[in-house]
């Protein structure tokens, strides 16, 4: 199960209930448990929102026909779990820049096309953004300044290093 984008400590905690929620049967480790399992596991106000359905400052974003789970209590502003995704609301509208609020979803939707590697996932959302037209070269720097400070850990590069690799995705036409 894979968590990603702040360096804080506490992201581990979704991670751990992620993966202790996810069962021992072959076809729990394959899929995880669903949306509605999860939104009852963690209560709150977690709800979900269906595929094609989601929309972040007005614009409809999708990760094909995976659906949204907004989560008010995730310790990070993402995060993808198998078959949905997970975002933070409240800290997401905390974040000025629209390209770096679709940059985290688009990262987030990277892990369930490309799997856990953070640095597949920072491109994926690159060459997204750049494709459909969300993300310009400064709405790239608006991202970079998001994660540039960032120290690396066991799952991501330092900011700069993300910074620089993310810049060569957007450069690149493929």
């Amino acid at each position: 199960m894979w968590q990603v984008l702040s360096s804080r400590r506490g992201r581990w905690a979704a991670v751990g209930l992620a993966a202790a929620l996810a069962g021992a049967s072959s076809s729990s480790a394959q899929t995880g448990m669903t949306p509605e399992e999860y939104v009852h596991k963690v209560g709150g106000d977690a709800r979900i929102v269906p595929a094609g359905s989601f929309t972040m400052d007005g614009q409809k974003v999708t990760c094909g026909r995976r659906p949204t789970v907004l989560n008010s209590r995730l310790n990070d502003y993402g995060a993808a779990y198998p078959t949905f995704l997970i975002l933070n609301p409240k800290l997401l509208a905390k974040l000025k820049s629209t390209a770096v609020k679709l940059w985290v979803v688009a990262h987030e939707c990277g892990h369930q096309f490309r799997g856990p590697d953070e640095a597949v996932a920072d491109c994926f959302a690159v060459r997204r953004g750049r494709r459909q037209g969300w993300l310009t070269p400064q709405g790239l720097e608006e991202v970079c300044a998001f994660v540039g400070q960032a120290k690396g850990d066991s799952m991501h590069f330092a900011g700069a290093q993300r910074c620089q690799a993310m810049r060569m995705c957007y450069a690149d036409p493929s």
